[in-house]
């Protein structure tokens, strides 16, 4: 025998059901939403397996073991280098725009809650997600609200990927004859196109204005001074030239020329494999890199770069930032139990 369904609550308040409905709902829409992303993810992630496949069917393991062995140790020490300087460059974006924002956080500390955040991004994805768990728990204890540090993220972020696309405009400008020749295109249309994509560079001087809206510190912090606005333009172009890099100097003979169209690619591949919702990026990025630099190295050569990178520029900060905190943590548990 079927167990009797209760009676329903004839007592219960008539604004129950609709409650109970709009939690229903809403729960239905994340879980649909959640559903498209994850099935977006996956589709982009097969795209590129079998973009990678088509790239490397000819490429033999025996290629790339010779190819990794065959990295010079000027290029992983300059790599190195590299990585370091494009951390500092992120971490010196986030000291400018917290302080435009007007936001009362030391500068030690925004360095390495940006280090920290961007290595944990780099490594496992979900960008704005995964950068916005580190720096709760890094401006947490500033005293700095959930509302300030989402809004501090998405500006970080925008900033990032604006810095990336005026690079490549930059990089389109500076050798238009080399990407003419590349895309059998003419001048003037890669001249135009370097334009447009240089267009962003504007709202470094236009979006911390007095009269700014209150999400980006509106009232409460004097507006940068133009030199400040030109240096983070600066710095924000440096990190993806030191990050574009970290990667070019891993492939055999890597020359100024080589450099220009690699950059572009590199920046390609970052926006898409970001926008992509695979974790880190995975796949996505090389398939791109792969794909679109048979001029700057054979396959097997970006192949092996491209595991180095992934070692020495996203795997390698994420170890060191769990290090870090754990280090911190540790500390402070010490410092507690000592306490009187």
């Amino acid at each position: 025998m079927s167990p009797v369904p209760p009676l329903p609550n004839v007592d219960a308040p008539a604004s129950a059901t609709p409650r109970r409905d709009g939690a229903a709902s809403s729960r239905w829409k994340r879980l649909t939403s959640l559903t498209l992303r994850s099935g977006f993810a996956l589709a982009v992630l097969g795209v590129a397996v079998w973009a990678i496949w088509r790239a490397v069917r000819d490429t033999s393991p025996a290629q790339i073991l010779t190819a990794l062995a065959s990295i010079p140790a000027w290029g992983l020490l300059s790599a190195l280098a590299l990585t370091a300087a494009s951390y500092a460059c992120l971490a010196s974006t986030e000291v400018i725009l917290v302080r435009a924002m007007g936001l009362k956080v030391s500068g030690l500390r925004s360095a390495l809650t940006s280090a920290a955040s961007f290595a944990a991004s780099n490594s496992l994805g979900f960008s704005l997600a995964s950068q916005g768990a580190v720096r709760l728990r890094g401006y947490g204890p500033a005293g700095l609200t959930h509302g300030q540090i989402a809004r501090l993220t998405l500006v970080v972020s925008l900033a990032v990927t604006l810095s990336g696309i005026v690079t490549a405009g930059l990089t389109l400008a500076i050798a238009p004859l080399v990407f003419s020749h590349a895309l059998g295109r003419p001048v003037l249309i890669i001249g135009a196109l370097a334009l447009a994509l240089m267009t962003p560079a504007a709202l470094w001087f236009l979006a911390f204005r007095r009269s700014r809206p209150a999400w980006l510190g509106g009232g409460t912090a004097a507006p940068p001074s133009g030199k400040t606005r030109a240096m983070a333009l600066g710095v924000g172009l440096s990190d993806w030239l030191t990050s574009g890099a970290a990667l070019f100097v891993l492939v055999p003979h890597p020359t100024p020329s080589g450099l220009a169209v690699f950059l572009v690619v590199f920046v390609l591949g970052s926006l898409i494999s970001s926008a992509s919702g695979v974790p880190g990026g995975i796949g996505v990025f090389e398939a791109i890199v792969i794909s679109l630099t048979p001029l700057v190295a054979q396959t097997h050569e970006t192949a092996a770069a491209l595991l180095v990178y992934r070692l020495i520029y996203s795997l390698g900060p994420a170890a060191l930032a769990v290090a870090l905190f754990t280090a911190l943590k540790t500390a402070a548990r010490l410092r507690k139990r000592g306490a009187p």
